[in-house]
């Protein structure tokens, strides 16, 4: 992932900028229908968005400049939808950041969130959007969740969280934050908000440099850290105190298993089924995990490791990430059986993909 955070920068945010939308339509990429299933590309200069039609399996790359005529910027880093809305994180070749917002039936732009440090994650909750937003070493430090009204599109609250802020996911009436730390130290804490008063009611502490989180069907949030780099015998890179981590949402009780076999560079590396009785993760490969597991299984699922793994809720289908710097990549489909099924040409370094239906 291209990680361009700067310590030093750090711009409070202080107003939405809105930037209207051109009306010309670029006819040389087929647009099919919004509806379907989306592929964020990081890029090496400007990123891109992947549209892949659910039901011809049809590719329609760089989706949003074909729709606004207007690059969509670098570096995406996530994606949601709320009932109206599309809502893209961007972060810049400086650290900095917006979120690109387009209408959800057209991917038309409609504005930007702008003047963010270094903005990573969004999840939309109702009509609120949160937003982690973080360019801080230390926890509090320029580390908040932006809380975003989705009817106004104006900023509401902000939050302060712990260092390095990444992957939120919902659990009842609690939003848990991946406290994942900066460059120069770790942190190894979930933030867990009260969404009913939007205040931090909860810090847990799991293993060093949470990044990714799923919820199961019981409600329990499972953290996947990747540990403390140790860069001193480059390029070959060690990791300590990584791990997966189970947090039971009723008493916030932590059962954590070790991992030493790290070797996936991605920072999206965990998923849950489509029925959230099974966690998929990745080390050295892809592993299956039930959610009822006291220990690690050892049997690969699927022998490679990706830039990013998702699920389709619909059929349960693996969607992986294939990425190389500089150069097309591909998403690659396997069922649930861990088979491969299909793969996509996308864009450049692909991390992630978003249904929606």
């Amino acid at each position: 992932m291209k990680k361009v955070l700067n310590l030093a920068m750090y711009l409070i945010v202080a107003s939405l900028l809105f930037v209207s939308c051109s009306d010309d339509d670029n006819d040389s990429v087929q647009v099919v229908s919004v509806d379907g299933i989306y592929v964020l590309n990081e890029g090496s200069t400007n990123g891109s968005i992947s549209l892949i039609d659910k039901s011809t399996d049809e590719v329609s790359n760089d989706y949003f400049k074909a729709v606004n005529d207007l690059p969509l910027g670098a570096f995406p880093q996530s994606m949601a939808f709320s009932d109206t809305y599309a809502l893209i994180v961007v972060t810049t070749s400086t650290g900095a950041g917006y979120v690109e917002v387009v209408d959800k039936s057209t991917f038309k732009h409609v504005g930007s969130i702008t003047n963010l440090s270094y903005p990573r994650e969004i999840t939309v909750v109702g009509d609120k959007a949160y937003v982690s937003n973080g360019s801080g070493a230390t926890a509090g430090d320029k580390n908040d969740i932006l809380v975003i009204d989705l009817t106004s599109l104006e900023l509401v609250k902000t939050l302060k969280v712990g260092a390095g802020p990444e992957k939120m996911v919902l659990s009842g009436d609690k939003l848990y934050v991946a406290n994942s730390g900066g460059w120069s130290n770790a942190d190894k804490t979930i933030s867990v908000i009260d969404i009913n008063t939007n205040v931090v009611a909860e810090t847990i502490e799991v293993k060093d440099c949470p990044k990714d989180m799923v919820v199961d069907a019981k409600g329990n949030v499972w953290v996947y850290s990747a540990g403390v780099p140790d860069y001193s015998n480059y390029p070959d890179v060690s990791y300590t105190n990584s791990g997966i981590s189970k947090i039971t949402a009723k008493s916030s009780t932590v059962t954590s298993f070790e991992l030493s076999n790290i070797t996936s560079t991605g920072i999206k590396n965990i998923a849950i089924s489509s029925d959230l009785e099974e966690v998929y993760y990745m080390s050295d490969a892809v592993y299956a995990m039930d959610i009822n597991a006291t220990a690690l299984p050892t049997t690969k699922f699927i022998n490679k490791t990706f830039y990013g793994i998702d699920v389709n809720p619909e059929d349960g289908s693996i969607w992986c990430c294939e990425a190389s710097y500089g150069v097309d990549g591909s998403v690659i489909v396997y069922n649930k059986d861990g088979e491969e099924e299909k793969s996509f040409a996308v864009g450049i370094m692909p991390n992630s993909t978003t249904f929606s239906y």
